[in-house]
């Protein structure tokens, strides 16, 4: 081979894994021999050589039919399918296209001609002749040719061999049509077998272990600098990610630290969509966001993704603008309108002018230059310009795979606008379904070269030998490998004309060929296979050697990613710090959500009052349950501003309470929308929501014992417990017939007596009697929700509220002196809190409505103070 590419010859292999493999073998060689510089090799994969020779003739005039880039094909393909009759009828169209596609190069590479495929009697060959016929005569029409046809079109039919000597590597993955070809026009060469092998089998518990198994048999090897592996795993496209994880553990477990990347001694080979790279996948973002409604979660994303941010500052910025977004965003806009609420919202938070928010105004006005149908030559230029502006506006920062994945699609884009004939003029939201697709199937993989441990997903001779070689998934169910049929061929057809996968004795026959092969290219070879998932036990395949020993077990057990980290870290001292600074002094708390948080867990308290680690918000259709509460509170307020006792209450004529209601309802809605409107639709069903709540509710107001209301809604009162200031807003106090007040607050969801015990789950209404003790009988939760209208209420009388009762008072004599315990309990929270007391000791109940799991590792916590205290 070496001799082959020094004189000049162009050397073909079946795929491009193969060209790949061979070619960096001969830089390889040339560097080892010390040559600082050498000819590039000619080795191409047969496809990609066919296209160049379309192309050369193209050029000298000897062929003017154009070639469709795989990109067009596909659409072809899809739109052959979609249009015909047929094709209505499928759930999936794209994959009967793949499937058309298919059995079409089947067609080719195998040399069965249309005649036999038209004496089938199938309705899926007539099915399959029919979209064949009509994807010719679009051909035609465009005066464009298919791949398929590029081996009867090498040649001009006056020639007797191609453009430059061909060599081409003998391998059993040559389809007989490119064989005959290869032997006629090109000269073979033969590989040179590494000898008789040592051969052995290893059996894995689980396919995780046997993964294990040969990423620890590769670290083990590769002590050796000179070794070199070649690793077969035949479901590696299914389970890439679990490969990845397992061989980074044994070779490359700094890819695991933070920030950490770096290479590694092995690569997978094939790739993932193009779609899924950063610089790509921020691209499709953008261009999603300018067509039609977007999402609140999705504009959020574009928001604060890293490539628009110029630094850690602007990022920090953008983090602080999307939590103020949150709380004024409606659930979906065009991406016009979010930019326009962003900078409101930017200016009243005082957060400044946020450059990220100024890139993405300037990529939207780039692609609002284009509007109506349009060719992709002219969609690309747009495109391009649109993600020089943001996202791409800081690619000097960029990694090599990360610029190589952004000129792919560069790349791409400009195969689709050399294709403006096939695919004619689109609008923006049918140019871009083309191209996601595209990106979505073109796999990707960055140039990094071949080094010593190959992963291969390809059951195929290797051809080039190997110090070790490994084939995974050698059990009696899966080697050799089923059958596998061409759709939509019949497939006594494709095993008539020697289609492998087709039939088992051609499946059988290929796997002993390539088994032998296996063992001449290596001067070890590992087979191995697994028990299934499932529980069930696997056997080892027939055809493996009886004699072969069984492999060494991997030196250290499956373990997760992180292990190897763990392992080489130093030994740390670890101590509790359960005391924060205290609270400053005359400093105002955030009022009774403070208290509420520190009595169900110090460390709670601690977290949202002084880290101010709150949850964030998302924005819903309509309106979310806070806002749904805070409606409710303004209509009753209305309500009893305008009634204020019971007397009016029960003298209310029902056409003048539906008057009340509808005015209180506007009143309320018109005062949240001004800080959120979702829109006419959603204000409309909350208003007749409330309507029918608030009636509801006025009918469980009129079963109560005479009562006039005394205040509602007061202004903000400062409460002091421990020398800590809290400022607190009462819904409503009430005064009986007799002088004695009740105390109420409006709950809209579920309510319990949440406010007993040493430390209560929610001491709210017990800080609002402390407020105001006067006469005090009795405090309460008016649960106004459709659900179940109530009270549930602390009392020392009874009847004041619709069947109820006076309660237990928590043992004590009268209200005045659970008020007093009250007072001390109160008092014992807010001093542990202004101490700074942050223990995680939460109550049974707390962590149930807590957010904060990610940040106390309460389960952990807890273990360690359990061992710590025995």
């Amino acid at each position: 081979m070496a001799a082959a590419a020094a004189a000049g010859r162009t050397i073909l292999a079946p795929n491009a894994e193969l060209s790949a493999a061979l070619f960096d073998a001969l830089e390889r060689a040339h560097r080892d021999a010390g040559d600082e510089i050498w000819p590039t090799p000619r080795i191409f994969d047969l496809s990609s050589w066919l296209r160049e020779q379309h192309l050369q003739q193209q050029l000298t005039g000897r062929n003017s039919a154009r070639l469709l880039s795989d990109i067009e094909e596909r659409e072809l393909w899809r739109n052959v399918v979609e249009g015909a009759a047929l094709g209505r009828d499928f759930l999936d169209p794209a994959g009967a296209a793949r499937a058309a596609r298919r059995a079409r190069r089947t067609l080719s590479e195998y040399n069965i001609p249309l005649q036999a495929l038209e004496r089938e009697r199938s309705d899926e060959a007539a099915a399959f002749l029919g979209w064949n016929r009509a994807f010719e005569a679009r051909c035609l029409e465009l005066n464009c040719i298919s791949a398929d046809t590029l081996l009867a079109d090498a040649l001009p039919a006056d020639a007797q061999s191609p453009s430059g000597a061909v060599d081409w590597i003998e391998n059993p993955l040559w389809r007989p049509a490119a064989r005959r070809w290869l032997e006629r026009h090109g000269r073979m060469l033969l590989p040179e077998d590494a000898g008789a092998g040592a051969v052995s089998v290893f059996k894995a518990h689980a396919a995780a272990d046997e993964l294990a198994a040969m990423a620890d048999w590769a670290r083990r090897e590769s002590s050796d600098e000179r070794f070199r592996a070649w690793i077969c795993v035949p479901d590696l496209n299914r389970r890439r990610a679990e490969i990845i994880d397992a061989f980074d553990a044994a070779l490359a477990p700094q890819r695991f630290a933070l920030g950490a990347s770096g290479a590694a001694g092995y690569a997978v080979a094939g790739g993932t969509p193009l779609a899924d790279y950063a610089p790509v996948r921020v691209a499709l973002e953008l261009l999603q966001a300018s067509v039609g409604s977007v999402p609140f979660a999705q504009f959020s994303m574009l928001l604060r993704a890293p490539q628009l941010q110029g630094s850690d500052a602007e990022a920090g910025s953008v983090a602080r603008l999307d939590v103020a977004l949150r709380r004024r965003a409606s659930s979906e806009a065009d991406l016009t309108t979010w930019l326009d609420l962003a900078e409101r919202v930017a200016r009243s938070e005082e957060l400044g002018t946020s450059p990220g928010v100024q890139r993405l105004r300037s990529a939207q006005q780039q692609l609002s230059q284009l509007q109506g149908a349009h060719r992709f030559s002219e969609w690309g230029v747009v495109w391009i310009a649109a993600l020089e502006t943001a996202p791409w506006a800081f690619r000097a920062r960029w990694s090599s795979t990360e610029y190589q994945a952004a000129e792919r699609l560069r790349e791409l884009l400009a195969t689709l606008a050399s294709g403006d004939a096939v695919f004619g003029t689109h609008g923006r939201e049918s140019a871009q379904r083309i191209l996601r697709r595209a990106l979505r199937e073109t796999q990707f993989q960055a140039q990094t070269g071949v080094p010593r441990i190959w992963v291969s997903g390809q059951i195929l001779d290797p051809f080039l030998n190997y110090d070790g070689l490994w084939v995974g998934n050698c059990s009696d169910e899966q080697w050799p490998p089923p059958t596998a049929p061409v759709a939509l061929l019949p497939v006594r057809l494709q095993r008539q004309y020697g289609v492998v996968a087709a039939g088992a004795d051609a499946q059988l026959a290929h796997a002993r060929e390539l088994q032998n092969r296996w063992q001449k290219r290596a001067n070890h070879c590992v087979f191995s296979y697994a028990d299934s998932a499932e529980g069930g036990l696997s056997s080892p395949s027939p055809l493996l050697p009886k004699s072969a020993p069984l492999a060494a077990a991997p030196t250290a057990a499956p373990q997760p990613h992180w292990h190897a980290m763990f392992e080489s870290a130093p030994e740390l001292q670890s101590f509790w710090d359960e005391l924060a600074a205290p609270y400053p002094a005359g400093e105002l708390a955030r009022g009774v959500a403070t208290l509420r948080a520190q009595s169900r867990c110090a460390f709670r308290g601690f977290a949202e009052a002084r880290l101010d680690a709150q949850p964030l918000e998302r924005p819903i259709p309509g309106f979310n349950e806070r806002e749904r509460g805070e409606i409710v509170h303004h209509a009753l307020e209305h309500i009893w501003s305008v009634l204020r006792d019971a007397t009016a209450l029960a003298a209310l004529h029902p056409i003048e309470q539906g008057r009340l209601l509808n005015a209180a309802a506007v009143y309320a809605l018109e005062i949240v929308r001004k800080r959120r409107d979702p829109g006419k639709k959603w204000r409309e069903r909350e208003q007749a929501r409330l309507l029918n709540l608030l009636g509801k509710w006025l009918d469980v107001e009129r079963a109560r014992a005479a009562f006039s209301v005394e205040s509602l809604e007061t202004n903000d009162q400062v409460a002091s417990f421990a020398g800590l200031n809290f400022r607190v807003r009462i819904d409503r106090v009430d005064r009986l017939a007799d002088g004695a007040r009740v105390l109420l607050d409006y709950k809209t969801g579920a309510a319990s007596a949440d406010w007993r015990g040493e430390r209560p789950d929610n001491p709210q209404l017990p800080i609002y009697a402390l407020l105001r003790p006067d006469a005090l009988v009795a405090v309460a939760y008016a649960k106004v929700n459709a659900a179940e209208s109530g009270f549930v209420a602390e009392s020392e009388r009874s009847r004041i509220f619709p069947r109820s009762h006076d309660t237990k008072l928590e043992g004590m004599a009268s209200f005045a002196d659970l008020v007093n315990v009250w007072s001390r309990r109160l008092e014992r929270i807010a001093g542990e809190f202004a101490a700074g007391h942050a223990e995680v000791a939460p109550t049974n109940k707390a962590c149930n409505s807590c957010h904060l799991q990610g940040l106390c590792r309460v389960p952990a916590a807890l273990e360690e103070a359990d061992e710590s205290h025995e």
